[in-house]
């Protein structure tokens, strides 16, 4: 199972989300770090390892929140 993870620059950094799992959120430095990032935060509250998890659907937002990249 995969999960759809929302990414914004805010500031320096890049604010993450995951909008299937309520109060799952993270942050990274630098966007090559997104990834890890949002894994860990869903392998904690899954309770799972994060080598264990599916794929991860990222979508960048603009700084003003309109469309997303894929």
């Amino acid at each position: 199972m995969g999960h759809r993870v929302e990414v914004v620059q805010s500031g320096e950094w890049w604010a993450i989300t995951v909008p299937s799992l309520r109060g799952v959120f993270s942050q990274a430095r630098h966007f090559d770090e997104v990834p890890t990032a949002a894994r860990e935060a869903i392998a904690m509250m899954l309770d799972v390892d994060p080598a264990d998890m599916g794929l991860i659907d990222m979508h960048v937002q603009d700084q003003g929140g309109a469309g997303a990249l894929t």
